[in-house]
Formats: C-alpha cells, structure tokens, sequence
C-alpha cells in the first residue's frame, strides 16, 4: 500500500510540473467546457492541392496552439476539414454541411475565389463568420450582390496586389506585354487591376498588349499549354504578365522549359508566386523571375515567425507556404477575438474583428477596416535567386515588402464600388474600380 501511495504522489508530482513547465498541452482535455469545430472546406485534391494543403496544415497548427492556452471561451478547438476537389459546387455543398450538419463556430475561405463567391451567401444566410486567407478578389468586399457582413479579409485582395504588379512591371521599362491569366474571378480582377495600375504608375509610356480576347485561359488549364507557348513565342513580348498558379504555374513552367531551356530569360515574365509554387519545382523554378508574394517568411523574419517556421517544419517536415503563414494568422484573430467576446456569437464576436488591429507572425500588425472589412496587410516583389542550399527551393533577392496602408484601396473608391457606381448599364457583375468616377480623376 505505501509503495503504491508513493508512485501515485510521484505521478501526481510529475504531472504537475510537466504543466507547470509547459510540457504538452497547457490544458487537460477534461478540464475544457466542451469541443468547437472549426471549419475548412478546401482543396486537397485537384489544381489547387498545393494550397489547400498548406492552408488546413497552417489552421491545425494555429489550433493545437489556441488549445494549448486553453482554447477559445473554455472550449477545445477541432478542426473540421473537407475538400472541396477544387470544384466550385463541392466547396459550396461541403460549406451547407459544415454550418448546418457540423454546426462549426466560424469558417476560413476555400482557395479560389470563385469557390468564396459561391459560399459566401451560404455563411451570410447563416450568420457564419468566413475569414479569408487565400481568395482574395476585392470584388468579394465591395461587388454589391456579393457584400457580406461575416466576411473578412486579411489577405491583400486583388485591388492591392495588382497595384503591386503593376508598380513593380512599370519601374521595368518594358513596351510589349504578353498577358495570361485564369478565366475567372479572381484572374480577370487581378488581371484588370494590373493593365489599370500600370497605366496611371506609367502615364507617358506606350504599351502593346496582346488581343485581349487571348487574355485568359480555361481554368484549370491541366495539363497542356501548347497553344500558349506558340501564341507567345509569335508574339514574342518583353514581358510576360501571368496569375496563373498552383498546378497550372508548374505546368506552364515545366512545358516552356522543354520548349526551350532558356525560356525565361528570352521572355521574362512577372507573375504571383508562393514557397508551394517554388518547392513543387525545387531547383527547376526560374531564376530572374519577378515574383509578387503575400507571406514569404524568409523575407518577414523575425522572432515569431522564425519560431513558427520551425514548429511547423518539425511537425511537417516541410517549410510553410504563404497560405500557412496567413491562415494561422486567421485563425489567431477569430480566436483572440472570440475570447474577448466572452461568446461565440458572430455577430458580437464580429464586434471584437473589425476596427481592431492583430498581431501577426508577418512582424508587423493589421487593421481590419470597416467598410469592406479588409485588412491592411502587406506584399513582398522581388526577384527569383538561388538560396544558396539554404531551403530546396529558390528564394527572393532584392525584394521589397510593400506596406498594406500603400496598397489598400482608398475608402472613395471603396465606397463607390459598394454604391454600384463603378458598373456598366447597372450590371453588377460589371464591377471595376477602373469605372469607379474617382479611379478616372
């Protein structure tokens, strides 16, 4: 009897200083209220895998971490993931069962943002938080038939990183554009918010374009891309402009190098990237390339985000993609939000997001405006250069990280494409902010 009283106090001992020391899990599972489902619906299969991928790894990250302080309003966080195969119908069905079969707390965005146009009325309907971290038309906050009160963004929406290409394209003196995109939302938003910014940052200079009926492509565009390589190489550009990615990006790349080895260098192209993008090619992916990025965390180190590169390394045993790094941030901000509001109710929780600002692992803070709810969150532009051995992929050289509060959208324009004064003969699915009157002054 004394030997097993002993062995019960030295486990009891033990088990109080691994939680007193922070071993494991701060909280026991049996001292939590009950379980929250956090939902996903993403691709973890199809054209956008890579993405969707990376984004549920970030959230179980963040989760495992929330739960570790003792979770959210004394609940424990579950993640509640389902793939949408990167198809549109799927992400809106797989959205339906999540809020009203597995009733989960809040939502984060799927990958496209065709997939967030077509689940957005879904959460709306049911009062559902949505942050997105990864779709990022600015259509979604601002088109008037898509405006969604429980939608928020703290993802550089299209407006900002076209401004970013743009900017970074006229700075390069070149005349003859080559553009390919997706042919869908977030492809024509990003694409027009590009040709729209390059003009006003190069007012006096002549560009040529190719026909812009040749401007987009079918999305996906899995596997070939032919037709394109031709249509490029006849039309011969100092630049090609792309926002193809994903599958798609590592396609193109993979073709034009076996139509010619020096592709790139022939026809340099500027084009939306990520840490996926470069690790699915390793030492293939071009250097030399102008690439636009929303988190790489080689270019925003700093003590955070170096400590959650490695966790997530450790746990992966693979580097996090700018779609991990965001949406960890977003489950961060619902979490720390949620706790404030002492409630999960959306409406009260919403209260404790929008006008307050974030720390996130990108080393600096964000504002999520009102308005349209979008945060002031920054892009990195840089250049394509070897690492050195220091990651299998290549890294940015001479890169600049572009402050959200010099991209975001003026709050004038903001408010006229909300107004629907930015259409043509009162469609709203006409949207610009290049129709918006104060765009045109």
């Amino acid at each position: 009897m004394f030997r097993l009283t002993k062995l019960f106090a030295v486990a009891t001992a033990g088990a109080l200083l691994a939680v007193a020391c922070g071993g494991g899990n701060n909280t026991t599972t049996s001292s939590f209220k009950g379980t929250k489902k956090v939902g996903y619906s993403g691709a973890l299969s199809g054209q956008s895998q890579l993405y969707g991928h990376a984004i549920s790894q970030g959230l179980k990250l963040g989760i495992d971490d929330i739960n570790a302080k003792g979770g959210v309003n004394g609940y424990k966080l579950e993640p509640d993931i389902q793939d949408d195969t990167t198809d549109v119908a799927k992400a809106k069905d797989n959205t339906t069962q999540l809020i009203l079969q597995d009733n989960v707390a809040v939502l984060f965005g799927p990958v496209t943002s065709a997939q967030c146009a077509a689940t957005s009325p879904v959460a709306k309907q049911n009062k559902v938080i949505t942050i997105a971290a990864t779709c990022n038309s600015f259509q979604l906050t601002t088109e008037p038939d898509l405006l969604n009160p429980y939608w928020v963004s703290i993802v550089p929406n299209t407006y900002m990183e076209g401004n970013a290409a743009g900017n970074l394209v006229a700075k390069l003196g070149v005349k003859k554009i080559f553009i390919v995109s997706p042919k869908y939302l977030f492809g024509t938003s990003e694409t027009n918010a590009f040709v729209a910014s390059l003009k006003k940052a190069a007012p006096t200079a002549s560009f040529t374009f190719n026909d812009p009926a040749t401007w987009y492509v079918p999305f996906p565009t899995n596997p070939r891309w032919d037709a394109t390589l031709t249509a490029i190489q006849g039309f011969g550009p100092d630049l090609v402009y792309s926002n193809i990615f994903a599958a798609d990006q590592v396609n193109f790349v993979k073709q034009a190098l076996l139509v010619n080895p020096q592709w790139f260098q022939k026809y340099p192209m500027t084009t939306l990237s990520s840490i996926d993008d470069f690790n699915a090619l390793g030492a293939s992916y071009p250097l030399g390339m102008h690439a636009y990025m929303r988190a790489p965390f080689f270019a925003l180190s700093n003590s955070k985000m170096d400590d959650f590169v490695k966790r997530y390394h450790d746990k992966y045993n693979e580097y996090p993609s700018d779609w991990a790094v965001m949406d960890y941030d977003a489950i961060q901000v619902w979490a720390q939000a949620a706790n404030k509001a002492g409630t999960f109710d959306s409406d009260k929780v919403l209260k404790q997001i929008v006008g307050h600002s974030f720390a996130s692992l990108r080393g600096y803070s964000f504002t999520i405006r009102p308005g349209d709810q979008q945060a002031n969150v920054g892009e990195t532009v840089g250049t394509t250069a070897d690492s050195a051995g220091k990651y299998p992929f290549p890294i940015l050289k001479d890169y600049t990280n572009l402050k959200g509060d010099q991209l975001i959208m003026p709050v004038t324009l903001m408010t006229e494409l909300q107004q629907g004064k930015c259409e043509k003969n009162g469609d709203p699915k006409t949207t610009d902010f290049a129709n918006c009157p104060s765009w045109k002054t």
